[in-house]
């Protein structure tokens, strides 16, 4: 069952199924299937207070099959419903007899003998259910309703004025249950009450527990508490009215009751909670290999095996990367176009483990070789010289932030596969119209993506490495490219050096006076969108890209996208500072005008 997009409750919208598995159950279990479909029509039947109806159609079934344990749980309510209530305590009898470790089954019990007036003979079966599993939430509300009723100060003045309860033998004992409580009430497990055969042994009682069988319990605890008997059941707070109106009624299913069948054939109960690694057994049995078809697990888009299979709120399983790609084009399942906005917006692509252990279990052999392939596929998009993925948009310079909004899905994909194979890494170039896009760009470094509710993104990058683009390439749709990264050629003649140092300070000290002498305007709008210009480096040829700010400054200045392009692909920090110097010597007369 999938809990529709968005939300963690069945109100809103009904819930689904899964389609792949729900196809592998019919497939694989038809007789199982076709019980569980008659199931549901009885749960239906019963919901609607069609008891009647329930009742005729169950008998019909058990005719069929007089060995199926929950058309007895089914009869069993129908006979609630019409009143019936000693048929039905026989129907829940004959379930504790083939099942004596399920818990569900002495609640249900406990209601039915609840809802006939045998308050003291119920609190014991919703301490028995307890006893099993100390954290089955609806016997607790039972049992403390039970005894907040009975230990009220009106009720201990009515009705327990004389009783056992103010005996001296008994007074200021603990309240303890033991495993010989079942055997004192008659052996619950097996033997069908007698108080419903006639009223001389228990009469009903409104309010309060029937005296005898309280003092015969409460006298027994000194006996029981010396032997191993039951797990004692856990004191824990009162639940607030909140916790109780959230409180779901858990359903009597064998899907659900969480059991462990042990080697003895015994029924172990899990505690709610509690996270086992799922046995690799299903519960009906081995899979005829007949029966197992790897069509059956292939992906509607990709056609290959599934990988990381993800489902989605409307039931269709597809691999996580060929959903997101689709995803990236419009919020709409590719196969029913039921919208998806919610499930985009919420990005948790949650894998359907139940499908990756069958594949796993079954195809063993097919899921190792998809898994190559697409080791294959993540290495060839890893590679940061071959088949770089190209950002065609803007001017990008080494150190310089460079924030991207990405809408287009060709871009929304390259981003998820940079940070995918965990290089957080492409390139920017500037559109060329003979070729697509220049020959010179910068490297791009990933530092933080926001994803927007429609599947946008906001992308906070900076520059890294200058390249030569060698060869363009296509993948899926943006471009590529095989490229070398450039570096500055370093000086090592000391006297070149010394007049290397001298022009750049000089230019240095000329941005500095150009960027102050800016319109208060203007300077601040550069510093909220690249921040504070780099300082001065004493060593100018460290960075294999020269002085930041360099860049920095390239990167503000009002310059042609093809200028400042010819200065990107400068390998001489000289020319680069003379040309620099020449715009600023054109940008300052400017300012003097």
């Amino acid at each position: 069952w999938l809990l529709p997009a968005g939300g963690t409750s069945t109100a809103a919208a009904p819930l689904r199924t899964s389609v792949v598995l729900n196809r592998l159950a019919e497939k694989w279990f038809p007789d199982e299937c076709e019980r569980a479909r008659a199931g549901t029509g009885l749960e239906e039947l019963l919901a609607q207070g069609r008891f009647r109806e329930a009742l005729g159609a169950v008998n019909q079934a058990l005719r069929a099959d007089s060995s199926d344990l929950m058309l007895r749980i089914y009869r069993a309510e129908s006979y609630v419903g019409l009143q019936e209530y000693k048929t039905a305590i026989e129907d829940l009898n004959f379930v504790i007899s083939k099942m004596p470790n399920w818990p569900e089954v002495y609640f249900q019990k406990g209601k039915v003998l609840q809802d006939s007036g045998f308050v003291g003979d119920a609190l014991q079966l919703f301490l028995q259910c307890l006893a099993l599993d100390e954290d089955f939430l609806p016997a607790k509300l039972e049992v403390e309703k039970i005894l907040c009723d009975v230990l009220s100060p009106e009720k201990l003045g009515e009705n327990l004025k004389e009783s056992a309860w103010n005996s001296p033998h008994i007074k200021n004992k603990p309240f303890i249950l033991g495993s010989e409580v079942t055997a004192s009430y008659c052996n619950l497990q097996l033997c069908p009450l007698q108080s419903l055969g006639g009223s001389d042994v228990l009469e009903p009682v409104s309010g309060g527990l029937n005296r005898a069988q309280s003092a015969h319990a409460l006298n027994s605890t000194k006996d029981l508490a010396k032997e191993d008997g039951l797990k004692r059941v856990s004191s824990e707070p009162l639940l607030s009215g909140q916790g109780k109106g959230a409180l779901l009624k858990r359903k009597l299913s064998f899907s659900e009751q969480d059991t462990v069948v042990c080697e003895d054939g015994r029924n172990k109960h899990k505690k709610q909670g509690e996270s086992t690694k799922r046995d690799m057994t299903l519960a009906f049995g081995t899979i005829p290999g007949d029966l197992i078809d790897v069509s059956d697990f292939e992906c509607s888009l990709c056609m290959r095996l599934f990988f990381e299979p993800v489902t989605t709120p409307c039931g269709h399983t597809f691999c996580k990367g060929c959903l997101e790609r689709c995803l990236d084009h419009g919020p709409q399942c590719p196969l029913c176009k039921e919208s998806l906005k919610e499930y985009l917006a919420s990005r948790k692509y949650s894998i359907t483990e139940l499908l990756e252990e069958l594949i796993m279990k079954y195809l063993s052999d097919e899921l190792f070789e998809r898994k190559r392939i697409h080791a294959e596929e993540t290495a060839e998009h890893s590679n940061l010289t071959k088949n770089v993925p190209m950002f065609v948009c803007t001017m990008a310079y080494p150190t310089v932030p460079c924030p991207l909004h990405v809408f287009e899905p060709r871009y929304r994909l390259m981003i998820r596969r940079s940070m995918e194979t965990g290089t957080k890494q492409f390139g920017m170039c500037i559109s060329d119209s003979q070729n697509g896009f220049a020959d010179y760009g910068c490297m791009l470094q990933i530092r933080n993506v926001h994803f927007l509710p429609d599947g946008r993104s906001v992308v906070d990058t900076i520059g890294g490495k200058r390249f030569r683009v060698l060869r363009r390439g296509m993948k899926d749709g943006y471009c590529t490219a095989d490229i070398e990264y450039l570096e500055d050629v370093k000086v090592a003649d000391e006297e070149e050096l010394k007049k290397l140092r001298e022009l750049h300070n000089f230019v240095y000290n000329q941005a500095c006076s150009w960027f102050q002498n800016l319109r208060n305007k203007f300077r601040t709008q550069i510093l909220q969108h690249f921040g504070p210009m780099p300082d001065r480096e004493e060593n100018i040829q460290a960075m294999p890209n020269g002085p930041a700010w360099c860049w920095w400054l390239l990167a503000v200045l009002p310059v042609d996208p093809r200028y400042q392009l010819s200065v990107l692909s400068m390998m001489s920090l000289k020319d680069r500072l003379i040309k620099i110097q020449h715009i600023l010597t054109y940008f300052s007369r400017d300012q003097s005008k």
